[in-house]
Order: structure tokens, then C-alpha cells, then sequence
């Protein structure tokens, strides 16, 4: 397993061999040969640098771990530093790597480095399990002929459990200069800088930016639901009868499979029987249900029931209790049941799609009627936000005009107060009924404007007479 440092990089760097390069017609193209992917993130060194490579079917990223081939049974391991191309060569894709080490390399690269034997850890020989691998400071250049296939390493903090699938390693130890030490106690600050490297970008690091990100595209879709529902209005009554399923539709209902669909959202009135006394209430259905025992609905027999949330609680209620007849003012009004006015206008155009659907099953006038119910609501609300932001627009203007008055007195009370503003009927107040008063600030204002051209004139001669430019 493994072999030097100097073998890795020989053995996965893909260099020529003997006669490696002659087999091949010239000009042929390699299906496999990796291809750099994206536009180039830098250049340096005469190398064009980029974030992805892409190999047969598999793309390759920076922070990729993968199996590097040394002509052996077990690949090498490592992690993909930088992808690049030299300037002169485009076509050829190279990568820097750090690799990860097997027990065997351990052993043997300490040895190497003049270890007298084995590496020792915690008092006896150095083992480990057959998906661990050690973390090292081992990076060097590889072209990307030797890559074959990706794989994950998790770097831990401490020895796990287990619970690693087909091409998964873990790694809680580091090698460093014939010692090995678990990555929470690394002893330089080079080997604890790689490893902080590592750790941002390794599996579980990709998996909570993953989670991360599906948590905030889900905070921004809820926002966005909030904001919206914030802008409609709340449901009008004729919305609310509007979305009443009437008995005469539930029969038609039961008999497709868009029942469910179409009930669960819909507000149904019902009939019940205190003391004798028929009394009707509105619920939201929020479930169908399995009835306790058949019963009959107009010619059919029936086993279906709706779970209800009523202003006393939950409740089921049978198809046999609906009412074809919309709800009263009163009964709407003992409805307390909160509705978000979005949803259920999305219900409501989703019934009125299905019922178009099913078109044949419904009475042509059933659909004009709903059609013509829905369009009419539909312009009543667009003319209710219409009057909501006219009356907004009217509230800034007069709320602009207020702010530009009390600028106005405020400049004029800088200035002393002492003339009259030329412009005099803005601080005129002609509520007052005072029409002497008004034709005195006209003149006034008349006045001052004679003065300022008066002055003006004189000015200008006087310097025309002493030669003097303005």
C-alpha cells in the first residue's frame, strides 16, 4: 500500500512511460480526458486556473475527494486543491492534491523519514480501521489521467462509531514527521491551518451549506407567502358564499376523484338539531374521513364524512348535512375560524378549474354562475386596492404638503419675518374671510418684488457707469 512520496507523485501524475504516447494515432481524441469546466477563476505562473474539471460523466470541483490510480489493488486518496492549465498546453488539465495516507504509508514514510520502526501511538503499534485514513501536509502537482472515480473523507474530532458507506472514509489522526495526532490536539500551526482548511470544505461542510441553504430558500419562500398575504385583503362575505360547497356539488363529487381535492379547503353549511330545534352552521373542511357505517346521500350510498373545523371546535359531519343554500350573515359572522385570505383564493380558483374539468357533471348555468361570482368578486378586490392606494398617494401628498408649509414658516422665521413672501398665498390662509387682509399681502408682495427689481437696476448702472463688470 502507498510507497514514498516521491512513487505517489510519479505513480498518479500520469507521466509518459514507455511507448505510452506512440500507441496513439495522432490527432486521435480522448473520450475520457478530463476537460476544465466554467470560466477561469485566476491566472498565475503561466497557469490558467479553474474551479471545475469535468471527466467522463463525473465533474470534479475544488475540495473534491477522490481515487487517484497508482497501478495497485487500493487507489490512493486524496483532495483536489486547484484544477488548472498551463498557458501553453490548454488541453492538458493537471490538479494540486493533499493526499490522504492508508496505515501501510504511515509506516512507511516514517521509516523513510528514519524511524527505527513502526509508529507508535498511545503506547502500542499504530492501527487502524479499514475506511480510516490519516490527514497529512503531503500536496503536490498530478495530471488528471490518474483520476478515477469520487469518493468522500469526513474529518472528525474524534474516533467514530462507524456508519460510513461504499466510498467513505473518515479521518480523525494526522501524520506529521513519524508521529501521528488526533486533528483536535494538532501540534504546528501549518499542520492546524490545513486542517481548519479542510474542514470547511469536506462532506459535512457541503452537507449544512446545503442545509443552509434549503432553510433560508425556505425563510425567503415564507417571507415572501407573509408579505403577500399581508397585501390582500381580508375575505368578503360574497368571497366567503363563494366558497361554499354546496350538497348538490358534493354529489357530484363523490362520484370523481377530485373530491377530496376539491372538499378539503372548502366551507360547507350544515344542518343540526338542538332540542328539536334545525339550526344551520359554517365549517371548514380540513379532512375526509372514513364514516362510521354507510348512509345515503340522494340515491347513493355513501361512506364518506368531512372533518370540520367549526368557531366551537372539530367536528364530523356528514354529506347528508349539507346545505344547498348559502350561509345567512349572521351564520358567517358566528364563523370565527381564521382563513388566510391567499390560500383560499388559490382554493377557489382551483375549484373553479376542476369544475371546468369535470364541465359534463355540472349544469352550463352552475358554471356561468360561479364563473360570473368569481370574476366580479375578482374586480371588487382589484377596486378596493385601488381605492386603499389612491388613499395612500392622497395621505403622502397632503403629508409632502404639510412638510413643505412647515419648512417654508421655518424659513421665513430664520429671515426674521420681516417681508412678506413673494409667493403670498401660500402662507395666506383664505379660510379667514379677511379679503382686506388678502389684497394687503398681495400688495405687499407686489411691493417687494418692485424693490428687488428697482435695486437690481440701479445696481447694474452704477457699475456700468464706474466700468466695473458684474
Amino acid at each position: 500500500e502507498g510507497g514514498g512520496e516521491g512513487e505517489k507523485s510519479e505513480g498518479a501524475s500520469g507521466e509518459e512511460s514507455e511507448g505510452s504516447g506512440e500507441e496513439e494515432s495522432e490527432g486521435e481524441e480522448d473520450e475520457e480526458a478530463a476537460v476544465a469546466v466554467g470560466r477561469p477563476s485566476h491566472r498565475a505562473d503561466g497557469k490558467v486556473f479553474y474551479r471545475q474539471m469535468k471527466k467522463g460523466e463525473e465533474t470534479y470541483e475544488v475540495g473534491q475527494d477522490c481515487y487517484l490510480e497508482n497501478g495497485a489493488d487500493v487507489p490512493y486518496v486524496a483532495r483536489l486543491q486547484e484544477i488548472f492549465v498551463y498557458s501553453f498546453a490548454s488541453s492538458e488539465v493537471y490538479f494540486n492534491a493533499r493526499w490522504y495516507y492508508r496505515e501501510g504509508d504511515v509506516h512507511e514514510y516514517a521509516k523513510m523519514a528514519g524511524a527505527s520502526g513502526k509508529v507508535k501511538y498511545e503506547g502500542g503499534t499504530l492501527t487502524a480501521a479499514p475506511s480510516e485514513l490519516f490527514f497529512s501536509l503531503h500536496f503536490d502537482e498530478n495530471h488528471s489521467d490518474c483520476v478515477l472515480r469520487p469518493c468522500a473523507v469526513h474529518l472528525l474530532d474524534e474516533r467514530p462509531d462507524g456508519g460510513f458507506g461504499p466510498h467513505e472514509f473518515f479521518a480523525w489522526r494526522a501524520y506529521e514527521k513519524k508521529a501521528v495526532y488526533p486533528l483536535e490536539a494538532l501540534p504546528t500551526k501549518k499542520l492546524r491551518d490545513a486542517y481548519a482548511t479542510e474542514a470547511k470544505r469536506g462532506p459535512a461542510a457541503k452537507a449544512a451549506a446545503a442545509r443552509e441553504a434549503s432553510e433560508k430558500e425556505r425563510r425567503k419562500r415564507e417571507e415572501s407567502e407573509a408579505r403577500e398575504t399581508a397585501r390582500e385583503t381580508a375575505l368578503s362575505a360574497d368571497e366567503l358564499r363563494a366558497l361554499v360547497m354546496p350538497r348538490r356539488h358534493a354529489e357530484v363529487w363523490i362520484e370523481t376523484r377530485a373530491f377530496n381535492r376539491v372538499a378539503v379547503d372548502s366551507l360547507v353549511r350544515c344542518v343540526q338539531r338542538l332540542n328539536g330545534q334545525k339550526s344551520f352552521y359554517v365549517g371548514l373542511v380540513i379532512a375526509t374521513k372514513r364514516a362510521p357505517r354507510p348512509y345515503r346521500l340522494g340515491k347513493k350510498l355513501v361512506e364518506m364524512s368531512l372533518q370540520l373545523r367549526t368557531s366551537v371546535g372539530t367536528r364530523l359531519a356528514g354529506l347528508d348535512t349539507l346545505s344547498n343554500d348559502a350561509p345567512s350573515e349572521a351564520e358567517l359572522q358566528r364563523f370565527k375560524v381564521p382563513l388566510n385570505p391567499v390560500h383560499m383564493r388559490k382554493h377557489m380558483r382551483k375549484v373553479q378549474a376542476a369544475m371546468s374539468e369535470h364541465a359534463e357533471k355540472f349544469d352550463e348555468q352552475d358554471l356561468l354562475r360561479r364563473a360570473e361570482e368569481e370574476e366580479r368578486l375578482r374586480r371588487a378586490r382589484e377596486a378596493e386596492e385601488e381605492a386603499e392606494r389612491a388613499a395612500d398617494e392622497e395621505r403622502e401628498r397632503k403629508g409632502r404638503e404639510r412638510e413643505e408649509m412647515r419648512r417654508r414658516a421655518a424659513d421665513k422665521a430664520a429671515g426674521g419675518g420681516a417681508a412678506e413672501p413673494e409667493q403670498w398665498w401660500l402662507s395666506y390662509n383664505v379660510t379667514r374671510g379677511d379679503a382686506s387682509g388678502r389684497e394687503v399681502a398681495k400688495w405687499r408682495a407686489r411691493l417687494l418684488r418692485f424693490e428687488k427689481i428697482a435695486k437690481a437696476t440701479v445696481a447694474g448702472g452704477e457699475r456700468e457707469n464706474a466700468h466695473v463688470p458684474p
